[in-house]
């Protein structure tokens, strides 16, 4: 294929990102999979660096373009932003061809936008600096500056900068513009840590044991996703960070996973046996089938039992389940690596939205929690909003709950190291890793004593 059809898919994939909503991830892995390996990494490449650096660029834009970049129709803002992310952020591109070819690609998209598009590119090309020119007032505070130099909405920075600190909030947000490494879960059913990284070395795919997880393998070079141990779904790609959550999970024969597609939790909890069964619930019917034949695939079909269910109203006994583990949907904010389309979106009033959903899928899963059971309540976003304030709302209207500190011990020590005195693991993105909050709840046992009075011990 030829390099202006590879920029036609990435500007489509762009437009459908900022016009329909879409994701691109799976974009990415529908549209890659036809092209061979150059251009699916070009496509990749275009597409991710594009939308991770996008509120960056129209910073820069914006000296170059008479109207507001917001007023702009979606395929011509995706097709400047495309272009300017070559010519300023990407060094291995000629100058020539990010012009020339974004807008023959722009041509067959937005044909009448196509000359704006050259016209624009071109003083960019002129005028620009590689990287482009920063230019805020004097005045502007810490958080407009970190959020232009990595990209980041100005809300998110000052929020990230007050909970964490300048230097934490600053080191978090320059990881977001990192590419993501490839985690592998390394199922015991495919062989120990060392025959299955021997193996992947066989085919030039060198792996290392990650601090995050016991099972977790980050590749270091490679091609793992094309490896057969991975085609065919007997290794699973799951965030290391994520793969370390669940060690806060408590062992039990059966454990359930609550909203469990795609099923990355589910694996992680049987391959490190923390349950016999997993009663894994979503809601949604195509992620529900993917996640059985993903079981099917690692030969642990009959160890899950997936049930397509609304996690918010269980198809369970109350008090029934002694291990609960609820990933729940979330602002994803500890994912903008992988996922950077979130950062042009989000807004801060759409926290109390998520918040709201995830209330009521705690106060089921509490329901659902038997006497002396334990619930870990997980998402992959840093705000409180979505985790402490929830946790809190949901226990304020309960009786016989507690938010422990969890046993550190059984943790890997990287993460034991982020556990706070109130007993939340969060971990902010690193150059390895997503970001996560996990919290642990735990029911009280009820004992009757002589008096026949209940007394509850923790």
């Amino acid at each position: 294929m030829d390099s202006r059809s590879v920029r036609s898919l990435a500007l489509g994939i762009l437009i459908r990102v900022a016009r329909d909503g879409a994701h691109a991830a799976p974009l990415l892995d529908a549209r890659g999979a036809a092209l061979d390996g150059r251009d699916r990494d070009l496509l990749r490449a275009l597409v991710k660096t594009t939308l991770r650096n996008a509120i960056r660029i129209d910073h820069v834009l914006a000296r170059h373009v008479k109207d507001p970049l917001p007023r702009l129709e979606a395929p011509v803002l995706a097709a400047l932003r495309l272009g300017a992310v070559q010519l300023l952020l990407m060094d291995r591109i000629p100058p020539h061809a990010a012009v020339g070819e974004t807008v023959s690609a722009a041509k067959e998209i937005a044909p009448r936008a196509s000359g704006l598009v050259n016209a624009v590119l071109r003083r960019l090309a002129s005028q620009e600096p590689k990287g482009g020119r920063i230019a805020l007032p004097a005045e502007a505070s810490a958080a407009a500056r970190l959020a232009i130099e990595t990209s980041h909405p100005e809300w998110l920075a000052a929020r990230w900068i007050s909970a964490y600190g300048e230097e934490a909030a600053a080191a978090a947000m320059r990881a977001d513009q990192l590419d993501s490494p490839v985690d592998l879960l390394a199922d015991p059913r495919a062989g120990t840590l060392e025959e299955i990284r021997a193996r992947l070395a066989e085919a030039g795919v060198v792996a290392e044991a990650s601090p995050y997880a016991p099972l977790a393998l980050t590749v270091v070079s490679g091609d793992a996703i094309g490896h057969p141990l991975v085609r065919s779904g007997a290794l699973a790609v799951v965030d290391a960070a994520a793969q370390g959550t669940v060690e806060l999970v408590s062992a039990a024969p059966l454990v359930a996973d609550l909203a469990a597609a795609p099923g990355g939790k589910t694996r992680t909890l049987l391959a490190r046996g923390l349950a016999r069964r997993v009663l894994a619930l979503e809601r949604n019917e195509t992620r529900a089938a993917r996640l059985h034949r993903a079981l099917r695939a690692c030969g642990r079909r009959g160890e899950a039992h997936v049930v397509r269910a609304d996690s918010g109203a269980l198809p369970v006994a109350r008090g029934s389940l002694s291990s609960i583990l609820l990933d729940a949907p979330c602002s994803g904010t500890g994912t903008l690596r992988k996922n950077p389309e979130i950062r042009l979106r989000l807004a801060p009033e759409d926290l109390a939205v998520f918040a709201a959903a995830q209330r009521r899928l705690l106060a089921a899963a509490l329901g659902a929690l038997a006497p002396g059971g334990r619930l870990v309540y997980v998402t992959c976003s840093l705000e409180r909003e979505e985790n402490d304030d929830v946790v809190d709302a949901a226990l304020s209207e309960v009786e016989g709950f507690a938010r422990p500190t969890p046993d550190i011990s059984s943790l890997p020590a990287v993460l034991a190291s982020e556990c706070g005195r109130d007993g939340v693991v969060r971990l902010l993105p690193g150059p390895t890793n997503d970001g996560f909050t996990a919290i642990t709840i735990e029911r009280a046992r009820q004992v009757r004593s002589g008096s026949g009075l209940v007394r509850r011990d923790r």
